[in-house]
C-alpha cells in the first residue's frame, strides 16, 4: 500500500487524543530524559525534520539539483544562487568564435531529459546553452534559481548546524544572508577567468577581450587579430577566426596534441565533425529505446578510452603514432611548427587531448604567422615580438584560461575557523573529489582529486548530486547535526591516488590546468577509470565521515518508538513481501 498524503505527526497526535506530540509523557507520567541530561526527542522515528540547502551555480549540476530533489526528498527547501544574468555557467559565459564540446552530443546530455535533435555529431556552445535552457523551461526549475546574486562569503556555525551565505543582489545592491544546513558548490573549477601576465596588456587602445567574456559585437572580418593562447579555447579561436581576418598572430608557447574529439569511431571522416540528417533526428525521435542504445554504444566506446592514459601501454604508443601521423600531415611539412608543436616528452593525454578542426591548417595560411618564441610586451598598437619588432593589431583575443588552483573565489569558512581558501594552497586535498575536511555540510561537484578528464560530464553530475541527496535524507531522519570527512581518509585517499597518478600520462612533462597551468604543478585527478568512480560514488561511504547528532546521542532519531510507518498509511508488514509465494529468510530459517 503506498502511503497517504497525511501528515503522520498529526495522525499520531489524533490517535491518541493530544493536540501536541510533545505533551504525550506529561499525558502518561513518562520519563523524559535521564541524569546525564539526556532528553527524548517527541518524534516519530523517520520523521525528516525541516532543512534548507543553499546551492552555488546555475548551471548543470544546480539543474540536476533542481530535477532530483524534489523527487527525492520531503520538507527540504532550497535555492540556487548565480552571478550571471542567465542559466547555463560554463557555456553561458562563453561566447567565444568557434566554441564547442569535443564529447559527442548524444553524451553530453543528462540521461533523463535525452535530446534527439542535436544538429551534430559535436555541439556548438550556443547548442548546449540552449539545450540547457530548454531542459530548465520544460521542467519548470527556473523558480529554484536565483540569477544576478553574487554569493561573497560562507560561514558555518557551530553551535546552530548552520551555514550563514552572505549575498549580493547585482540587480538592487543589496546584500543579504541566507542561512542553510547544507551548502553544494556547483560553480565550476573552469569558471574565474584570467588574463595574461603580459607587461602593457591594457595599454593596448584597440580591442582586447578574453575568451571567457567574449564580447561577440567584435567584427573580425579583415581585421588585424592576435590570439594569446593555445589551449582549447584558443585553438577553437584560430581555427574558426583564420579564414575571415586579415591577419592572423599566434603563439606556439608549448607542445600540445591536437586530436580529433573523443568517439572518433562514431564521428565524420578522419573524427572529423558531421551533421544529423533530418531523417537520423527523426529516427530518435520516434523510436527512443534505439536512441539510448545509440548513446550507449558512443558511451561504450568513451570508456575504453582510459588505456592510453597509461603509459607504456599499447593504446598509448597507438594513441600518440595516430596523432603524431595526423598532426604532420595536416601541418604539410611546416617543419618549424611540426618540431615546436608536436611534443616529444610526454604522451597524448598529459594535456586534455584537444581537437581543433582546421587549427593546424590555418597555422599554414600565408596570412597567419605563428610565433615559436613569446612576445615581449603588449603596446598601444599592437605588441613587440620576441626580437623586438612592433606588428599592428586591431583586435588582441586573450585565451589564457582559468585560475586552477581549486582556490574559492570567497571565503568557505568551516570548523574552527578553518577556511578553504587557505587549505587549498599549495597541495590540494579532497574527499574524493567532492567533500573536504573540516567544511561540514559541504559539497562540490568537481573538486581536486575528481574525475577531471574522465569524459562526458553529465552522468557524473547526476551520479555525485544523488549521493548528496540521500545524504541529506539520512541527516534529515536521524537528526545528523554535521557530516565532515575525516583528515585521515582524506590523506589515505590522496596518497594512493599521488602514487597511482604517477603511472598515468597526466604526470608527464607537460604545462596542464590538471596541473594549475604548471609543469611542476600539484596533480590531483581520480585515480582510475570513470567505471570506477561511478563504482565508488554508487552509495555514500558513511565510515569515512565524521558525523555528529543535534542530541549527542546517535539514537535520538529513534524519538517516541513509533514509525512514521505507523501512521502514514503504509503496509505495516512490508517485510512479508507482497507475493505469498515469496521466500522469506530469517535466521537461516526459510519460509514459505
Amino acid at each position: 500500500m503506498a502511503p497517504s498524503m497525511h501528515d503522520p505527526r498529526v495522525e499520531f497526535e489524533s490517535r491518541f487524543g493530544i493536540t501536541d506530540l510533545d505533551a504525550l509523557p506529561d499525558t502518561y507520567g513518562w520519563p523524559r530524559e535521564n541524569a546525564d541530561g539526556y532528553r527524548i526527542k517527541e518524534q516519530l522515528c523517520g520523521t525528516e525534520r525541516p532543512m534548507r540547502i543553499v546551492h552555488i551555480g546555475c548551471g548543470a549540476s544546480a539543474i540536476a539539483l533542481a530535477k532530483f530533489l524534489p523527487e527525492m526528498l520531503n520538507n527540504v527547501s532550497f535555492t540556487c544562487y548565480d552571478k550571471n544574468e542567465e542559466i547555463g555557467g560554463t557555456w553561458w559565459e562563453n561566447k567565444y568564435p568557434g566554441i564547442a564540446c569535443d564529447i559527442p552530443s548524444a553524451n553530453y546530455q543528462f540521461t533523463w531529459a535525452r535530446n534527439p535533435n542535436w544538429s551534430q555529431f559535436y555541439s556548438s556552445g550556443t547548442e548546449i546553452w540552449q539545450y540547457l535552457k530548454d531542459v530548465v523551461v520544460r521542467y519548470d526549475l527556473d523558480k529554484y534559481m536565483k540569477l544576478n546574486h553574487l554569493i561573497t562569503g560562507t560561514y558555518w556555525d557551530d553551535e546552530t548546524g548552520l551555514w550563514k551565505v552572505h549575498i549580493e543582489d547585482l540587480i538592487s545592491g543589496a546584500k543579504f544572508i541566507d542561512h542553510a544546513e547544507v551548502l553544494i558548490n556547483g560553480s565550476g573549477l573552469l569558471n574565474n577567468w584570467k588574463w595574461p601576465d603580459i607587461d602593457g596588456l591594457h595599454s593596448f587602445q584597440g580591442k582586447i577581450c578574453h575568451t571567457a567574456n567574449y564580447d561577440t559585437s567584435i567584427d573580425l572580418h579583415g581585421k588585424r587579430v592576435a590570439v594569446i593562447g593555445v589551449g582549447s579555447s584558443g585553438i577553437q579561436v584560430t581555427a574558426t577566426i583564420a579564414p575571415q581576418v586579415g591577419h592572423l598572430y599566434t603563439w606556439i608557447r608549448s607542445p600540445t596534441w591536437v586530436t580529433a574529439g573523443f568517439a572518433q569511431k562514431f564521428a565524420g571522416p578522419d573524427g572529423g565533425n558531421f551533421a544529423y540528417t533530418a531523417e537520423q533526428k527523426k529516427s530518435f525521435t520516434e523510436n527512443p529505446t534505439e536512441y539510448v542504445k545509440y548513446c550507449k554504444t558512443i558511451e561504450d566506446e568513451l570508456n575504453q578510452r582510459f588505456k592510453f592514459i597509461l603509459a607504456g601501454t599499447p593504446e598509448a604508443e597507438e594513441a600518440k603514432a595516430f596523432s603524431r601521423n595526423e598532426m604532420e600531415e595536416r601541418l604539410k611539412g611546416r617543419r618549424d611548427l611540426i618540431d615546436k608543436l608536436i611534443p616529444t616528452t610526454f604522451g597524448v593525454g598529459c594535456r586534455r587531448p584537444t581537437p581543433g578542426p582546421g587549427f593546424l591548417e590555418a597555422l599554414t595560411m600565408p596570412h597567419v604567422t605563428t610565433f615559436t618564441q613569446d612576445l615581449q610586451q603588449i603596446t598601444p598598437k599592437g605588441f613587440l615580438d620576441h626580437q623586438g619588432v612592433e606588428h599592428e593589431v586591431d583586435v588582441i583575443i586573450c585565451a589564457t584560461g582559468f585560475d586552477t588552483t581549486w582556490i574559492p573565489r570567497f571565503p568557505i569558512v568551516g570548523k574552527t575557523e578553518t577556511n578553504l581558501q587557505d587549505s587549498l594552497k599549495g597541495k590540494p586535498i579532497s574527499y574524493l573529489g567532492v567533500a573536504f575536511p573540516d567544511i561540514p555540510n559541504y559539497w562540490t561537484g568537481v573538486g581536486p582529486y575528481g574525475p577531471l578528464g574522465h569524459g562526458s560530464f553529465f552522468p557524473i553530475v547526476e551520479m555525485v548530486y544523488r549521493q548528496f541527496l540521500t545524504i541529506v535524507k539520512k541527516m534529515q531522519t536521524e537528526n545528523i547535526k554535521s557530516i565532515t570527512p575525516r583528515h585521515e581518509v582524506c590523506d589515505a585517499f590522496a596518497a594512493h591516488a599521488d602514487v597511482f597518478l604517477k603511472r598515468t600520462a597526466w604526470s608527464g612533462d607537460c604545462r596542464s590546468w590538471f596541473k594549475q597551468g604548471r609543469r611542476d604543478g600539484p596533480l590531483a585527478m581520480f585515480p582510475g577509470t570513470r567505471l570506477t568512480y561511478f563504482t565508488l560514488m554508487e552509495k555514500p561511504r558513511y565510515e569515512d565521515y565524521r558525523i555528529e547528532y543535534q542530541s549527542g546521542n546517535p539514537f535520538g532519531f529513534l524519538g517516541n518508538g513509533f514509525s512514521t510507518r505507523e501512521y502514514n498509511g503504509s503496509d505495516l508488514s512490508w517485510y512479508l513481501g507482497d507475493d505469498p509465494t515469496t521466500r522469506v529468510s530469517f535466521k537461516g530459517v526459510v519460509a514459505l
